[in-house]
Parts: structure tokens; sequence; C-alpha cells
């Protein structure tokens, strides 16, 4: 049987070499697809599963919602909750996302950035309770709300803001409109998330997304919440404003 560190080794390769010798057009990934809706039970198993875990980490983690919204009000003065329009595309289903407040203004700042994946000329603008929720990825977590509405899944494609889609439309547009095929809903974690290169830019993020929709599966949501967990306990999260590995 594979070790924990020998699945993580094992998936790495074959993205990989999956990535290395796929490219994969609008017909494969129509194919795909009807493969993957006509899969009823998986659809069925992964939305209870997202339910009942989102509902279940709500309750348990209630005193640390409580606890964090606290300290960002005392520390900004705001609504500790950040409200945001986003999709996977402009002409998908949109969606109010939530997260918790990590900006001085963050209405102010949200199209001052020219970057999709990287955001540093903002870092000035992070609260100190900010700095660790992003370094951690706990800034994601009322996303769990976002989960039980339906709206998102646990592991699924990253949801961009329409200020950055309309970006990847303008600059990307091929890219763009291959992200069009994918039908997994948006996910607090997932391939990109966890395996994604912010510096390979728009190109990494649809491959991975790509890869994921072919390959889906509820033995692969479940190893990918493990490599999860993982970025939370050691602060390994990649985030485009304050960066990846940055030491306090």
């Amino acid at each position: 049987m594979l070790d924990y560190n020998s699945y993580n080794i094992y998936y790495a390769h074959q993205i990989r070499t999956s990535l290395k010798k796929v490219s994969y057009s609008e017909e494969v990934l129509a194919e795909t697809i009807t493969a993957k809706e006509s899969n009823s039970s998986y659809n069925i198993i992964k939305r209870i599963f997202d339910f009942t875990l989102s509902a279940f980490l709500i309750v348990i983690l209630s005193p640390f919602y409580f606890i964090t919204c606290l300290i960002i009000y005392l520390e900004t003065g705001s609504s500790p909750i950040f409200e945001q329009q986003r999709g996977l595309t402009l002409e998908g289903p949109e969606f109010r996302i939530f997260k918790f407040r990590t900006l001085k203004n963050d209405n102010l700042t949200l199209k001052q950035s020219a970057h999709i994946f990287r955001k540093e000329d903002l870092s000035g603008l992070v609260t100190i309770s900010g700095f660790i929720l992003r370094k951690t990825g706990l800034d994601e977590l009322p996303q769990l709300w976002n989960v039980m509405m339906g709206e998102m899944s646990i592991i699924g494609p990253r949801p961009l803001s329409l200020w950055d889609l309309q970006m990847m439309k303008e600059h990307d547009p091929v890219l763009y409109n291959r992200r069009k095929f994918i039908t997994s809903k948006p996910g607090i974690s997932g391939y990109w998330q966890i395996y994604g290169d912010r510096e390979k830019g728009v190109a990494n993020l649809i491959e991975l997304e790509e890869y994921y929709e072919k390959n889906k599966s509820f033995s692969l949501d479940l190893f990918l919440i493990a490599m999860t967990i993982p970025i939370l306990f050691f602060t390994k999260h990649s985030d485009a404003i304050i960066g990846k590995y940055k030491e306090f």
C-alpha cells in the first residue's frame, strides 16, 4: 500500500506527465464533460459530502469565526466579512463569495492591480491579522457558507473576480474560452490551489483545471483535501498579495 507521501508523489507525477502529453482540445473537453455529467452518482455523493462537511466545520469552528471577526473589526472598524462577485467565466454563473477581510480598504483596491495572480503591490494594505489569515489560507474559511448553499464545492477550480476574468478574456482569449468547458463547481481548494504556479500565469491555471475536470473522482477529491491540511498547519499557502513561503 502506498503511504501518504507516495500518493503525493504519484499524483504530482501524473500531473506532470499528463500536461506534457495532452493539450486538451475543445472536442476532448466536450466528450469529457458529457461523460462526467452522466456520472450522477459522483455528483450526488460529492454534494452530500460537501454539505455535511461544510455544516460540520461551520459548527465546530464557530468560536474561531467569532474571535477572528472580533479581531478584524477592532483592527479595521469595518465588517469582518468581505464579499465579492466571482465566477469561472463572465458568461457563466456568478455568485457572492465570502472571505475574512484582510485589507484596510478592500473596495478601494479591487481594481488597482493589473495582474491576476500576482498582486504584491497591494501588500502594504494587508492588516496584521490579514497577513496571518492569508499566509495560512484561513481567510477562505467563510466560503464554507458558499459550499453549504451549493454555490461552491470543497474541491474544484479557482473562482476569480469579475475584474480578473475580464483581464483574462482580453489578454488570453484562447485560454479563457477553454475555461468555458469546465463544469465543476468552484472550489475552496483544488488542483491549482495546491499545485499551481502563479509565475506561469493563466496557462498553468487552465491546464491543471482541465486535468481535474478530466480525472475528477471522489477518491481524488479526498486526496486533495488531505493535501490541503498541511498547507493550513505549516502556513504554506500561496497568496497573490503576500506571496508564498514568506516568513513572519
